[in-house]
Protein backbone atom coordinates (compact mmCIF):
# COMPACT_ATOMS: atom_id res chain seq x y z
CA UNK A 1 0.00 0.00 0.00
CA UNK A 2 0.96 3.63 -0.40
CA UNK A 3 0.26 6.34 2.16
CA UNK A 4 -1.14 9.53 0.68
CA UNK A 5 0.76 12.73 1.30
CA UNK A 6 -0.43 16.31 1.56
CA UNK A 7 -2.05 17.94 -1.48
CA UNK A 8 0.43 19.80 -3.64
CA UNK A 9 0.40 22.40 -6.36
CA UNK A 10 2.23 21.35 -9.50
CA UNK A 11 3.35 24.66 -10.97
CA UNK A 12 5.65 23.18 -13.59
CA UNK A 13 4.71 21.49 -16.84
CA UNK A 14 7.14 19.42 -18.86
CA UNK A 15 6.96 18.61 -22.55
CA UNK A 16 9.23 16.81 -24.98
CA UNK A 17 10.07 18.13 -28.42
CA UNK A 18 12.89 18.58 -30.88
CA UNK A 19 15.14 21.18 -32.42
CA UNK A 20 13.76 22.47 -35.72
CA UNK A 21 15.52 24.52 -38.42
CA UNK A 22 15.11 28.25 -37.84
CA UNK A 23 13.39 30.05 -40.75
CA UNK A 24 13.78 27.05 -43.05
CA UNK A 25 13.58 28.54 -46.54
CA UNK A 26 13.18 26.76 -49.87
CA UNK A 27 15.38 28.50 -52.44
CA UNK A 28 14.15 28.25 -56.03
CA UNK A 29 14.57 29.80 -59.50
CA UNK A 30 12.08 32.21 -61.00
CA UNK A 31 12.61 30.82 -64.50
CA UNK A 32 12.77 27.30 -65.94
CA UNK A 33 16.08 25.83 -67.02
CA UNK A 34 18.69 23.14 -66.56
CA UNK A 35 21.05 23.23 -63.59
CA UNK A 36 24.46 24.37 -64.87
CA UNK A 37 26.26 24.67 -61.52
CA UNK A 38 25.61 24.10 -57.85
CA UNK A 39 28.03 25.50 -55.30
CA UNK A 40 26.76 23.87 -52.09
CA UNK A 41 26.07 20.53 -50.46
CA UNK A 42 23.91 19.67 -47.46
CA UNK A 43 25.54 20.93 -44.28
CA UNK A 44 27.53 23.71 -45.95
CA UNK A 45 27.56 27.14 -44.37
CA UNK A 46 26.53 30.03 -46.62
CA UNK A 47 26.55 33.81 -46.29
CA UNK A 48 23.84 36.15 -47.48
CA UNK A 49 24.23 36.74 -51.22
CA UNK A 50 26.40 33.70 -51.95
CA UNK A 51 25.60 32.06 -55.28
CA UNK A 52 23.95 28.71 -54.60
CA UNK A 53 23.24 27.48 -58.12
CA UNK A 54 22.84 28.61 -61.72
CA UNK A 55 20.93 27.45 -64.77
CA UNK A 56 22.19 27.59 -68.35
CA UNK A 57 22.24 31.25 -69.40
CA UNK A 58 23.44 31.32 -73.04
CA UNK A 59 19.98 32.13 -74.42
CA UNK A 60 19.44 34.82 -71.79
CA UNK A 61 22.82 36.41 -72.55
CA UNK A 62 21.95 36.49 -76.25
CA UNK A 63 18.56 38.00 -75.48
CA UNK A 64 20.27 40.68 -73.40
CA UNK A 65 22.73 41.47 -76.18
CA UNK A 66 19.87 41.80 -78.68
CA UNK A 67 17.88 44.02 -76.33
CA UNK A 68 20.89 46.25 -75.66
CA UNK A 69 21.57 46.65 -79.38
CA UNK A 70 17.94 47.56 -80.04
CA UNK A 71 18.00 50.04 -77.16
CA UNK A 72 21.16 51.72 -78.49
CA UNK A 73 19.65 51.97 -81.96
CA UNK A 74 16.40 53.42 -80.62
CA UNK A 75 18.33 55.96 -78.54
CA UNK A 76 20.34 57.19 -81.55
CA UNK A 77 17.19 57.40 -83.66
CA UNK A 78 15.45 59.40 -80.95
CA UNK A 79 18.42 61.78 -80.62
CA UNK A 80 18.40 62.45 -84.38
CA UNK A 81 14.64 62.87 -84.32
CA UNK A 82 14.89 65.43 -81.54
CA UNK A 83 17.38 67.52 -83.53
CA UNK A 84 15.17 67.35 -86.61
CA UNK A 85 12.12 68.25 -84.55
CA UNK A 86 13.88 71.31 -83.15
CA UNK A 87 14.51 72.47 -86.79
CA UNK A 88 10.86 71.81 -87.67
CA UNK A 89 11.97 69.02 -89.99
CA UNK A 90 9.94 66.39 -88.13
CA UNK A 91 6.32 66.36 -87.05
CA UNK A 92 5.37 65.84 -83.38
CA UNK A 93 3.68 62.57 -84.29
CA UNK A 94 6.85 61.22 -85.90
CA UNK A 95 8.94 62.22 -82.91
CA UNK A 96 6.42 60.69 -80.50
CA UNK A 97 6.50 57.44 -82.45
CA UNK A 98 10.28 57.22 -82.15
CA UNK A 99 10.11 58.15 -78.46
CA UNK A 100 7.61 55.34 -77.85
CA UNK A 101 9.91 52.90 -79.67
CA UNK A 102 12.79 53.98 -77.44
CA UNK A 103 10.75 53.50 -74.25
CA UNK A 104 9.73 50.03 -75.43
CA UNK A 105 13.35 49.14 -76.17
CA UNK A 106 14.36 50.43 -72.75
CA UNK A 107 11.68 48.24 -71.09
CA UNK A 108 12.80 45.20 -73.08
CA UNK A 109 16.40 45.83 -72.00
CA UNK A 110 15.37 45.92 -68.34
CA UNK A 111 13.41 42.71 -68.79
CA UNK A 112 16.36 40.97 -70.44
CA UNK A 113 18.66 42.09 -67.61
CA UNK A 114 16.21 40.73 -65.04
CA UNK A 115 15.85 37.44 -66.90
CA UNK A 116 19.64 37.00 -66.92
CA UNK A 117 19.85 37.78 -63.20
CA UNK A 118 17.25 35.06 -62.57
CA UNK A 119 19.68 32.43 -63.89
CA UNK A 120 21.42 32.46 -60.50
CA UNK A 121 19.96 31.94 -57.02
CA UNK A 122 21.58 33.33 -53.89
CA UNK A 123 21.56 32.58 -50.18
CA UNK A 124 18.78 34.67 -48.57
CA UNK A 125 20.68 34.95 -45.27
CA UNK A 126 23.65 33.59 -43.34
CA UNK A 127 22.90 29.97 -42.51
CA UNK A 128 23.27 26.27 -43.16
CA UNK A 129 22.15 24.24 -46.17
CA UNK A 130 19.64 21.71 -44.87
CA UNK A 131 18.76 19.79 -48.04
CA UNK A 132 19.79 19.66 -51.68
CA UNK A 133 16.90 18.77 -53.97
CA UNK A 134 18.39 19.15 -57.45
CA UNK A 135 21.51 17.74 -59.09
CA UNK A 136 23.67 19.06 -61.94
CA UNK A 137 22.05 19.07 -65.40
CA UNK A 138 18.64 18.32 -63.91
CA UNK A 139 15.71 20.33 -65.27
CA UNK A 140 14.05 22.69 -62.83
CA UNK A 141 10.78 24.62 -62.94
CA UNK A 142 10.01 28.06 -61.44
CA UNK A 143 9.30 27.75 -57.71
CA UNK A 144 10.72 24.22 -57.50
CA UNK A 145 13.06 23.94 -54.50
CA UNK A 146 16.73 23.53 -55.38
CA UNK A 147 18.05 23.72 -51.81
CA UNK A 148 16.69 24.51 -48.35
CA UNK A 149 18.55 26.86 -46.03
CA UNK A 150 18.03 27.65 -42.35
CA UNK A 151 19.47 30.31 -40.06
CA UNK A 152 22.39 29.36 -37.81
CA UNK A 153 22.27 32.47 -35.60
CA UNK A 154 19.17 31.15 -33.81
CA UNK A 155 18.03 27.87 -32.27
CA UNK A 156 14.34 26.99 -32.46
CA UNK A 157 12.52 24.23 -30.59
CA UNK A 158 9.07 22.81 -31.35
CA UNK A 159 6.88 20.83 -28.94
CA UNK A 160 3.35 19.45 -29.00
CA UNK A 161 1.24 20.83 -26.14
CA UNK A 162 -1.96 19.59 -24.42
CA UNK A 163 -5.36 20.89 -25.45
CA UNK A 164 -5.77 23.02 -22.33
CA UNK A 165 -2.72 25.22 -22.96
CA UNK A 166 -3.24 27.03 -26.32
CA UNK A 167 -6.10 29.19 -25.06
CA UNK A 168 -4.14 30.10 -21.93
CA UNK A 169 -1.06 31.08 -23.95
CA UNK A 170 -3.07 33.28 -26.29
CA UNK A 171 -4.63 35.11 -23.33
CA UNK A 172 -1.24 36.08 -21.94
CA UNK A 173 -0.49 39.81 -22.50
CA UNK A 174 3.23 39.33 -23.22
CA UNK A 175 4.04 35.76 -24.12
CA UNK A 176 7.67 36.61 -24.93
CA UNK A 177 8.43 37.89 -21.43
CA UNK A 178 8.61 34.45 -19.80
CA UNK A 179 11.51 32.02 -20.27
CA UNK A 180 11.21 28.27 -20.72
CA UNK A 181 13.94 25.98 -19.45
CA UNK A 182 15.17 23.67 -22.18
CA UNK A 183 17.56 20.73 -21.88
CA UNK A 184 19.02 19.34 -25.09
CA UNK A 185 19.66 15.62 -25.32
CA UNK A 186 23.27 14.86 -24.43
CA UNK A 187 23.88 18.32 -22.89
CA UNK A 188 23.53 18.69 -19.12
CA UNK A 189 23.20 22.48 -19.10
CA UNK A 190 19.73 24.04 -19.15
CA UNK A 191 19.05 26.97 -21.49
CA UNK A 192 16.41 29.71 -21.28
CA UNK A 193 14.31 30.09 -24.42
CA UNK A 194 11.57 32.58 -25.27
CA UNK A 195 8.20 32.11 -26.93
CA UNK A 196 8.36 32.38 -30.73
CA UNK A 197 4.92 31.35 -32.01
CA UNK A 198 2.16 28.78 -31.55
CA UNK A 199 -0.47 27.16 -33.72
CA UNK A 200 -4.15 28.00 -33.41
CA UNK A 201 -5.30 24.73 -34.97
CA UNK A 202 -4.28 21.11 -34.65
CA UNK A 203 -1.60 19.75 -36.95
CA UNK A 204 -3.39 17.71 -39.64
CA UNK A 205 -1.12 14.70 -39.13
CA UNK A 206 -0.39 14.65 -35.38
CA UNK A 207 -3.71 16.26 -34.32
CA UNK A 208 -1.75 18.21 -31.69
CA UNK A 209 -1.27 21.92 -31.05
CA UNK A 210 2.28 23.08 -31.74
CA UNK A 211 4.43 25.53 -29.81
CA UNK A 212 7.78 27.06 -30.80
CA UNK A 213 10.52 28.60 -28.66
CA UNK A 214 13.74 30.30 -29.70
CA UNK A 215 17.04 31.63 -28.43
CA UNK A 216 20.18 33.17 -29.98
CA UNK A 217 22.71 30.52 -30.96
CA UNK A 218 25.69 32.52 -29.58
CA UNK A 219 28.09 30.00 -31.11
CA UNK A 220 26.20 26.94 -29.85
CA UNK A 221 25.86 24.32 -32.60
CA UNK A 222 22.71 22.25 -32.09
CA UNK A 223 21.63 20.08 -35.05
CA UNK A 224 17.97 20.01 -36.11
CA UNK A 225 16.13 16.92 -34.91
CA UNK A 226 17.88 16.75 -31.53
CA UNK A 227 15.38 15.77 -28.77
CA UNK A 228 14.73 18.32 -26.02
CA UNK A 229 12.88 18.51 -22.70
CA UNK A 230 11.05 21.77 -22.02
CA UNK A 231 9.93 22.91 -18.55
CA UNK A 232 7.54 25.82 -17.99
CA UNK A 233 6.82 27.51 -14.65
CA UNK A 234 3.07 27.92 -14.97
CA UNK A 235 2.69 29.90 -11.75
CA UNK A 236 5.33 32.45 -12.78
CA UNK A 237 3.56 32.88 -16.11
CA UNK A 238 0.24 33.54 -14.38
CA UNK A 239 -1.33 30.43 -15.89
CA UNK A 240 -3.48 27.78 -14.28
CA UNK A 241 -1.71 25.39 -11.93
CA UNK A 242 -2.88 21.97 -10.87
CA UNK A 243 -3.60 20.91 -7.29
CA UNK A 244 -3.98 17.35 -6.07
CA UNK A 245 -2.33 14.37 -4.45
CA UNK A 246 0.56 12.65 -6.19
CA UNK A 247 0.23 8.86 -6.33
CA UNK A 248 2.19 6.10 -8.09
CA UNK A 249 0.97 5.29 -11.58
CA UNK A 250 0.52 1.67 -10.46
CA UNK A 251 -2.27 2.81 -8.12
CA UNK A 252 -4.55 3.87 -11.00
CA UNK A 253 -7.17 1.32 -11.98
CA UNK A 254 -9.17 2.01 -15.18
CA UNK A 255 -12.93 1.53 -14.92
CA UNK A 256 -15.33 0.33 -17.61
CA UNK A 257 -15.90 3.95 -18.62
CA UNK A 258 -13.27 5.38 -20.98
CA UNK A 259 -11.01 7.91 -19.30
CA UNK A 260 -12.36 7.21 -15.80
CA UNK A 261 -10.00 5.85 -13.13
CA UNK A 262 -10.26 4.71 -9.54
CA UNK A 263 -7.93 3.85 -6.71
CA UNK A 264 -8.46 1.24 -4.00
CA UNK A 265 -8.49 2.70 -0.50
CA UNK A 266 -7.20 0.33 2.18
CA UNK A 267 -8.82 0.80 5.57
CA UNK A 268 -9.23 -1.57 8.56
CA UNK A 269 -7.90 -4.49 6.55
CA UNK A 270 -10.36 -4.17 3.61
CA UNK A 271 -10.45 -2.24 0.36
CA UNK A 272 -13.02 -0.05 -1.38
CA UNK A 273 -12.87 1.70 -4.78
CA UNK A 274 -12.73 5.50 -5.00
CA UNK A 275 -13.27 7.20 -8.36
CA UNK A 276 -10.68 9.93 -8.88
CA UNK A 277 -10.00 12.71 -11.36
CA UNK A 278 -6.57 12.43 -12.96
CA UNK A 279 -5.36 16.00 -13.44
CA UNK A 280 -2.02 15.20 -15.02
CA UNK A 281 0.49 12.41 -15.50
CA UNK A 282 4.03 13.27 -14.49
CA UNK A 283 7.26 11.30 -14.43
CA UNK A 284 6.91 11.11 -10.63
CA UNK A 285 3.37 9.76 -10.80
CA UNK A 286 -0.23 10.89 -11.32
CA UNK A 287 -1.75 14.01 -9.79
CA UNK A 288 -5.28 13.10 -8.68
CA UNK A 289 -8.21 14.53 -6.76
CA UNK A 290 -11.22 12.83 -5.21
CA UNK A 291 -12.71 11.64 -1.92
CA UNK A 292 -9.33 10.97 -0.38
CA UNK A 293 -7.47 12.47 2.56
CA UNK A 294 -3.78 12.77 3.47
CA UNK A 295 -2.60 9.85 5.56
CA UNK A 296 -4.98 7.32 4.00
CA UNK A 297 -3.48 4.34 2.23
CA UNK A 298 -4.18 2.98 -1.24
CA UNK A 299 -3.23 -0.28 -2.94
CA UNK A 300 -0.50 -0.12 -5.58
CA UNK A 301 -0.29 -3.69 -6.89
CA UNK A 302 -2.54 -6.61 -7.77
CA UNK A 303 -5.46 -4.28 -8.55
CA UNK A 304 -7.07 -6.76 -10.94
CA UNK A 305 -7.71 -9.13 -8.01
CA UNK A 306 -9.53 -6.56 -5.85
CA UNK A 307 -13.24 -6.26 -5.17
CA UNK A 308 -15.18 -4.03 -2.74
CA UNK A 309 -14.89 -5.22 0.87
CA UNK A 310 -12.12 -7.72 0.11
CA UNK A 311 -9.79 -8.33 3.05
CA UNK A 312 -6.23 -7.44 2.04
CA UNK A 313 -3.04 -7.73 4.04
CA UNK A 314 -0.98 -4.58 3.59
CA UNK A 315 2.69 -4.09 2.92
CA UNK A 316 4.05 -0.53 2.73
CA UNK A 317 5.24 0.54 -0.69
CA UNK A 318 8.30 2.71 -1.24
CA UNK A 319 7.15 6.31 -0.87
CA UNK A 320 7.45 8.57 -3.89
CA UNK A 321 9.70 11.57 -3.49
Amino acid sequence: VYQLGEPMVMGERTAHGRVVPADLTRVSFQIPGKIASRAVEAGDRVSRGDVIATVEDSMHKQALADARAQWQLSRRQLERAQRLYERDALTPAQRDELQAAFLLAEANLGLAQAQLSYTAIHAPFDGIVADVNKELYEAVLPGEAVVSVYRDDRIDVQVDIPDDLPAQFHRMPDRRAYPFQVVFSGIEQSYAMKYLKSSTARHPQTQAFEFWMTMPADGLRIPPGLPVTVTADMAAMGMETERGILVPLTALDPTDQPGVFRVWRHSDGTVEPVVVNVARIYQQGALISGALAPGETIVTSGLYRLSPGLAVASKPAQQEQ
